[in-house]
C-alpha cells in the first residue's frame, strides 16, 4: 500500500510525504518518467531502481531520477518506509546545477537531515512561501554540491568495481537495519568477507568509514525520533549516555538533540 500526502509547493518544486508498506518483495512496476524526482528515505531501507540502476535506498542515502528515468522499488514486506520525495521541474534543476550532470545518489548529512525535517517542519505550519523555497533550494542544492560532473573513474576490471559496489552496497543496507548491535565482524560474517576487506572496499566507495556511516545513521534515526528522554533514546541507539548522545548530534548536525525538537516541533 502507498500513501502520498501533499506536503508543500512553490515555484518549480513540490515536496509530497510518501508510506509505503509492501505485500510482496517484487519489484513495482515502473514509475513512467516525470521530470526530475529527488528521494530522501525518513525511515526503513528498501531497494531502488533508477534508469536501470538498482541500489539500496536508506536515511543516509539520497537519490535523483531524472526525466528519462523510469523508477522502480523492492520493499520489504510488512515493513513500514517513510519517504520525502521532491519533484523538481527543468528550470529549477538548472539553476542549481548549472546543467551540469549530477550522479544518482548523494549523501545525507546531519546537516541536511537537519534543513530536510526544518522544511517539513516549517510546511506544517504553512511557513511563509519564500521560506520554504529558500529551505528547498538549500536542500537541494547542498546535495548536489559534492555531486557534479565528477563520476567515479572507471576500473580497470569492470567486474571487480562491480563487486566492490555491490558489496559497499549489502553492507549499507545491513548496517541501516541494525546499527546498534550489528558489529564489524559480525557484519563482514554476513557478507562473506574480512572485516579487512569489507572496511577499505567501504571507505573507497561511499567516502565513509563503516564506523562514520553507522554514526550517521543513528544520528538520523535520533533527529527522526525526536524524543524527548535522550538517557532513553540514546541507549536504543547504542551511545554510551545521553551526553554521548548530544555531542555526537551536535557534531554532525551543528545542534544539540534539545536544540533540534524546539528547532522542529511544528506549532
Amino acid at each position: 500500500m502507498r500513501t502520498v500526502t501533499p506536503v508543500t509547493a512553490g515555484d518549480g518544486f513540490r515536496v509530497e510525504r510518501v508510506v509505503i508498506r509492501a505485500t510482496t518483495e517484487d519489484w513495482t512496476d515502473p514509475d513512467p518518467p516525470s521530470g526530475h524526482r529527488l528521494t530522501l528515505v525518513c525511515g526503513g531501507v528498501f531497494r531502488a531502481r533508477v534508469g536501470g540502476h538498482a541500489f539500496p535506498a536508506d536515511p543516509v542515502t539520497a537519490y535523483l531520477g531524472g526525466p528519462a528515468d523510469e523508477q522502480s522499488i523492492a520493499h520489504r514486506v510488512g515493513a513500514e518506509d517513510v519517504c520525502t520525495v521532491l519533484s523538481l521541474s527543468p528550470s529549477f534543476m538548472i539553476e542549481l546545477t548549472g546543467g551540469v550532470p549530477v550522479r544518482p545518489t548523494a549523501a545525507v548529512t546531519g546537516r541536511l537531515a537537519v534543513t530536510h525535517r526544518l522544511l517539513l517542519a516549517r510546511a506544517r505550519r504553512s511557513a511563509d512561501p519564500f521560506a520554504l523555497a529558500d529551505l528547498t533550494a538549500d536542500l537541494v542544492g547542498g546535495l548536489f554540491d559534492d555531486r557534479r560532473a565528477h563520476v567515479a573513474e572507471p576500473s580497470t576490471r569492470p567486474a571487480t568495481g562491480a563487486a566492490r559496489r555491490a558489496l559497499a552496497d549489502a553492507a549499507r543496507e545491513l548496517l541501516t537495519l541494525d546499527p546498534v548491535a550489528l558489529g564489524l565482524r559480525e557484519t563482514a560474517r554476513r557478507l562473506g568477507c574480512s572485516p579487512y576487506h569489507l572496511s577499505r572496499v567501504f571507505h573507497r566507495q561511499t567516502g565513509l568509514t563503516l564506523s562514520a556511516y553507522r554514526t550517521r545513521v543513528r544520528v538520523l534515526r535520533a533527529i527522526e525520533a525526536g524524543r524527548a528522554d535522550l538517557a532513553g533514546l540514546a541507549a536504543d541507539l547504542g551511545f554510551a549516555d545521553h551526553a554521548h548522545l548530544t555531542r555526537t548530534v551536535r557534531e554532525e548536525c551543528g545542534h544539540t538533540p534539545r536544540a533540534l525538537r524546539r528547532l522542529l516541533v511544528a506549532d
